[in-house]
């Protein structure tokens, strides 16, 4: 009964261990929110920090929206101390916040569920500010200290404009898209998408750069332009257009991992891209149907205002001959409801259908028509009907008739010719007999062999050799292998025309498919291996600073260095104004680039 009576102790012993270790666990468990800095200014990013203490995994929690600012989850980071003993886990959530608005704002408190408890973070005060954040406080002045907002959507929109807002069926209006950047680092900037429902829309054309007084303040301008035109009446809705870009937002007070700092300082400018979607307003369009009245039978829908010229040859023909009619038509308008012009009459001819060809503000029509009969004098007038937008009548266009001379067609008559053939006599040669009378020898005479001896056959001799040779070879390479494998320098120095080979060829892929960031992305990999490679040196770490103060005792041509200095400056202003780069300018990168290598191939050691 004793032993019973304490095992009945041990056990709640053990039980009320458990209990209080839970409970210990439980108040270990502890939920935090920070940030790096409490003041950002507008158009950068700062890092905000959910961190539990006391666990070892868990799904990263998602953030509810949060007035005046973009949030965008980055990844997770855990830790792990022993303090006396007692081992302390933990897990990071890291998140980017973009402030889209001046202000002071108040993040959280958050509020987040972890195995059926609720924990939650004190609040985080804010300040965003126009213009960069000073280091050290300063006084404000009372123009400072005022109450003027600033927004993201203030420094940098989306405009879509039109031609005119009411249109008939099939008549050309121009659209025209705008981007406005004020003081802001924008990059991986797209084509503009917007919604069209009842309208036909042309592709964008080449976008162009300029800038732009609004409002006091100065925009770099990118104009997308193209037409459109309504397929049916009606009212109809055209956008909102949406325009996708990466915000380079700077990073202030943010400090990288030690030996990192110059080298991401250098080619990033402190910068991390952030995905924007930047949206137009929507812009009503009135589509008016043609007027019937005064409206031509031969009219086939031509928009615009034209002008039609006919040119016919040649002018004497047999009948049944073809006579060709090049009918030009010049002008303004939607050309793609321009028809072939019609013939007034098509009695006693024979008419094929039209080539046609289509240039800038111009649309010409090849057409061969037979006159039949030798009585037939003229061809007769060509007409163009159109409908005029300017004046919003009928219209048309004539040229013709146009005289010709038809005579009859001469009756051919055939003439059998018969093939002269003559008879063919077969030669055979006189038959000589006893040549196929071979005589049997009594007597066997001297043996000797047909082929030459064995030693005699060059082959063979030369073949002897072979297994020397071979054995010399494989000497060769296992000195090699085992020199590339004890010499690490000299292995580099021999790969790296191999090496930067391939990434010349990726970037010379990049040059054929017009992608500029790819492009110059291949070019500085390719310079920093090949560097690394051709000097031992780290290729993570190459800038141009640590090459300058390399190459400073090797003796390098100026010009050669120069070259080199500019494939780096631009390797960097491509990353984040790569529409500046057409394709001449990446042509002479890859140029200089090509001849950098042949030079420091040919340099001696």
């Amino acid at each position: 009964m004793k032993f019973f009576k304490n095992l009945k102790i041990l056990a709640i012993i053990l039980l009320m261990f458990l209990v209080i270790s839970n409970a210990c666990f439980a108040k270990d468990i502890r939920f935090e929110a920070s940030v790096d800095r409490n003041k950002v200014s507008l158009g950068s990013t700062l890092q905000l920090n959910l961190t539990f203490y006391g666990v070892e995994n868990m799904s990263a929690p998602g953030l509810p929206n949060i007035d005046g600012f973009k949030w965008q989850y980055t990844g997770s980071s855990t830790s792990m101390s022993i303090v006396n003993g007692k081992v302390s886990n933990s897990i990071t959530y890291i998140y980017l916040l973009l402030p889209v608005k001046t202000g002071t704002f108040q993040l959280g408190p958050f509020s987040l569920e972890y195995q059926g408890a609720i924990y939650t973070s004190k609040p985080i005060t804010l300040e965003v500010v126009e213009g960069q954040v000073s280091q050290a406080p300063q006084a404000q002045s009372p123009a400072q200290s005022g109450s003027q907002q600033f927004d993201l959507k203030d420094k940098i929109f989306l405009i879509m404009q039109v031609g005119k807002n009411t249109a008939y069926l099939n008549e050309t209006v121009p659209l025209t898209i705008k981007l406005y950047v004020n003081k802001l680092a924008v990059r991986d900037i797209q084509y503009p998408q917007f919604n069209h429902e009842g309208i036909s829309a042309s592709s964008l054309q080449q976008p162009r750069q300029y800038q732009e007084i609004s409002g006091g303040l100065a925009y770099d301008v990118i104009e997308f332009d193209t037409t459109f035109f309504g397929i049916r009446p009606g009212e109809f809705k055209v956008g909102p257009a949406m325009l996708k870009c990466n915000l380079m937002a700077r990073k202030e007070g943010q400090r990288r991992p030690s030996g990192m700092d110059s080298f991401f300082d250098d080619f990033f400018g402190g910068y991390e891209a952030y995905p924007l979607d930047v949206n137009s307003s929507e812009m009503k369009i009135t589509i008016l149907p043609l007027p019937e009245e005064g409206k031509p039978q031969d009219f086939s829908g031509a928009m615009g205002n034209f002008t039609l010229d006919v040119t016919v040859g040649p002018h004497e023909v047999r009948a049944g001959d073809p006579v060709t009619l090049k009918m030009v038509i010049r002008g303004e308008g939607n050309f793609n409801t321009v028809n072939c012009p019609k013939i007034e009459t098509t009695d006693g001819f024979k008419i094929y259908d039209p080539q046609t060809k289509q240039e800038n503000g111009t649309k010409v029509f090849e057409q061969v028509i037979m006159p039949m009969d030798e009585k037939i004098q003229e061809i007769p007038r060509v007409i163009f009907s159109f409908f005029d937008i300017s004046s919003g009548t009928y219209r048309r266009a004539t040229a013709g008739p146009f005289p010709i001379t038809v005579t009859k067609e001469e009756a051919q008559t055939q003439k059998v010719v018969e093939p002269y053939s003559k008879r063919l006599t077969v030669y055979s040669p006189p038959e000589t007999l006893g040549k196929d009378i071979v005589y049997i020898k009594d007597f066997i005479g001297d043996l000797k062999s047909r082929q030459k001896p064995l030693y005699k056959n060059k082959a063979f001799v030369w073949f002897q050799f072979l297994p020397l040779a071979l054995l010399v070879v494989l000497y060769i390479a296992l000195n090699r292998r085992n020199r590339l494998k004890q010499d690490v320098s000299y292995a580099r120095r021999l790969n790296a025309p191999r090496r930067v080979k391939k990434s010349v060829e990726n970037a010379r892929d990049f040059l054929k498919q017009a992608k500029p960031e790819e492009f110059y992305n291949a070019v500085f990999k390719a310079v920093q291996e090949y560097l690394g490679d051709k000097f031992d040196l780290a290729s993570g770490g190459i800038t141009i600073n640590i090459i300058d103060e390399f190459l400073k005792t090797k003796n390098i041509d100026p010009q050669i260095l120069e070259r080199l200095r500019n494939i780096f400056k631009d390797c960097d202003m491509a990353r984040y104004a790569a529409g500046a780069f057409d394709k001449t300018r990446m042509e002479t990168t890859l140029k200089d680039l090509e001849e950098l290598i042949v030079y420091f191939q040919r340099m001696k050691e």
